[in-house]
C-alpha cells in the first residue's frame, strides 16, 4: 500500500472523532434549551460551535472539551488528507 493511501485512510478515520464531538456539542446545546435544526446543521454549524463556546465559558470559565476535540480532529484530518494528496501526486 502506498504511503499516500495510508495518509488518506488516516484522514478519513480522523473525521470519525469529529463527528462524535459534533453530536456531543449538539446534545449539549439541546440539553440547555437551544433550538438545534438538524436539517440546517451543515449551514449553521459555525453558529452552533460559537454558541457552545459561549455557554461553556459562561458556565465554567473556559472553552468546553468537545470544541477542542472537534477542532483537533478536523485539523488532523486536514493534515492527513493534504499529506496523502501530496504523496499520491
Amino acid at each position: 500500500m502506498e504511503l499516500g493511501n495510508v495518509f488518506l485512510i488516516l484522514g478519513l478515520l480522523s473525521v470519525l472523532p469529529g463527528i462524535y464531538f459534533m453530536t456531543k456539542i449538539v446534545n449539549y446545546l439541546s440539553a440547555r434549551g437551544e433550538k438545534v435544526s438538524f436539517f440546517l446543521l451543515r449551514l449553521k454549524w459555525f453558529h452552533y460551535m460559537f454558541r457552545y463556546r459561549q455557554l461553556t465559558i459562561e458556565e465554567t470559565g473556559e472553552t468546553g472539551p468537545f470544541l477542542r476535540g472537534y477542532i483537533t480532529a478536523m485539523l488532523m484530518a486536514l493534515v492527513f488528507i493534504i499529506a496523502g494528496a501530496l504523496f499520491l501526486s
